[in-house]
């Protein structure tokens, strides 16, 4: 068996290994195609890795639309006040063990109503910084 210092010395020899082959191979490509053709393939593979997030954000989004009206009426219902009642039997035992309680864990609603108000942030950002060139603009 190794020890300690014997895996990482092979780990970190691996590692330059690896290095050394994605060198030669990077190498052989320049020397095979021209900066165009490159920079061709540099860019469409960075469309194909765009169009692919761009897939599952569509996806996303659909998903989030088709959840609306749930995640409008779990919003009113943590406001409401029933939230809290509700968590409050719980509590004295007046939830029966048979139902479903997810809602009522310790800040799971809260947490997730915070987490899809994180993620339209963040996608108020993405529209907010990014700037699509119109037709005819450079």
């Amino acid at each position: 068996m190794f020890n300690t210092n014997e895996l990482d010395k092979k780990w970190v020899e691996g590692i330059a290994e690896l290095k050394a082959l994605v060198d030669e191979g990077k190498a052989n490509l320049e020397s095979r195609f021209s900066e165009a053709e490159l920079r061709v393939a540099r860019n469409s593979s960075r469309l194909q890795s765009v169009e692919e997030a761009i897939k599952q954000a569509e996806t996303g989004i659909d998903m989030l639309l088709g959840q609306w009206e749930n995640i409008c009426t779990l919003n009113d219902y943590l406001d409401s006040g029933e939230w809290q009642a509700d968590f409050e039997a719980e509590e004295r035992g007046k939830i029966s063990k048979l139902i479903p309680r997810g809602v009522l864990s310790e800040d799971g609603l809260y947490n997730a109503l915070d987490r899809l108000q994180d993620l339209l942030g963040q996608m108020a950002s993405i529209v907010d910084h990014v700037v699509i060139p119109e037709e005819g603009e450079e």
